[in-house]
C-alpha cells in the first residue's frame, strides 16, 4: 500500500475541520497532513494545529489555488492527495483514490460523490463538462471535484501554470489531459457542505464560474 501526503486548503472551516482531520489521523495510508490556512478569521489555524502535521498560514485570503500551490511547495511525500476541509468523517474515503494509482491505471484520480438532492443549479458543472470536452474530447462526470490524488512528479507542471482560485479543478483537468495524463473518476461515499440557492450560494457559484472561465482562457 502506498502512503500519501494530504493537502487541505482551509478558509474559515473551524466547524468541520476537526472532524475531517480526526478521521484521517489514524489512517495507515496517510503519511503527513498539511493544512494551508488561507487567511481564516475564525479558529481554523488553532484547530488544524491540534491534528495536522504541519499548518502553514497565509496572511490573508489568497484563494483555493494559491493555498494548494503553497501546499505543493512544502510537501515531502511521493504521492499527493488534495482534500476539502469540510468532508468530516467521510475524508477517510480518500483512500479509494490511491488504488488506480497503485495499479498504474491513472495519472490522477478524482472523487465522485453519491447522488444527492439538488442543492444548486448545476450550471457551473455543466459548463465545466463542456469546457473539458471541447478542449480535450474527454467526458468527465465530476469535473469540479476537489478531491484528487496524483504522483509528485506532476507538481512542477502544476506549479508552472496559473489556476485562478476556484478554477483549480478545471485547471488540473486540462493540464493533466493536455500532457497525456489519464484521469480516472472514483466512486466514493464522501459528502460535504452543499452550496444552497440563497444569496450566498449564488455569489459562490458566480465566483466559481468567473474563476473557471479566467483559468480556461490560458488554454
Amino acid at each position: 500500500m502506498i502512503t500519501a501526503d494530504i493537502i487541505i486548503p482551509a478558509y474559515n472551516e473551524a466547524d468541520r475541520l476537526y472532524e475531517t482531520l480526526n478521521s484521517l489521523r489514524e489512517e495507515k495510508w496517510v503519511n503527513r497532513i498539511v493544512v494551508v490556512n488561507d487567511g481564516s478569521t475564525d479558529e481554523t489555524a488553532e484547530i488544524a494545529g491540534k491534528k495536522a502535521d504541519l499548518v502553514h498560514s497565509l496572511p490573508d485570503n489568497k484563494g483555493k489555488s494559491a493555498a494548494v500551490f503553497t501546499g505543493l511547495k512544502i510537501i515531502e511525500g511521493e504521492w499527493v492527495v488534495l482534500l476539502d476541509a469540510d468532508l468530516g468523517a467521510t475524508a477517510r474515503e480518500a483512500e479509494k483514490l490511491l488504488f488506480p494509482l497503485m495499479d498504474k491505471k491513472a495519472d490522477m484520480t478524482s472523487a465522485v460523490f453519491p447522488p444527492a438532492s439538488k442543492s444548486g443549479f448545476g450550471m457551473v458543472k455543466k459548463r465545466a463538462v463542456n469546457i473539458i470536452r471541447k478542449h480535450t474530447g474527454i467526458q468527465l462526470y465530476a469535473p469540479l471535484s476537489g478531491q484528487r490524488a496524483f504522483h509528485r512528479n506532476w507538481i512542477p507542471y502544476i506549479l508552472s501554470g496559473n489556476g485562478r482560485g476556484y478554477g483549480l479543478e478545471i485547471y488540473l483537468n486540462l493540464l493533466f489531459l493536455k500532457h497525456g495524463g489519464v484521469i480516472k473518476e472514483v466512486n466514493t461515499l464522501m459528502n460535504h457542505r452543499a452550496t444552497g440557492k440563497d444569496f450566498r450560494g449564488i455569489c459562490h457559484r458566480a465566483r466559481q464560474w468567473l474563476e473557471m472561465e479566467l483559468t480556461t482562457w490560458n488554454y
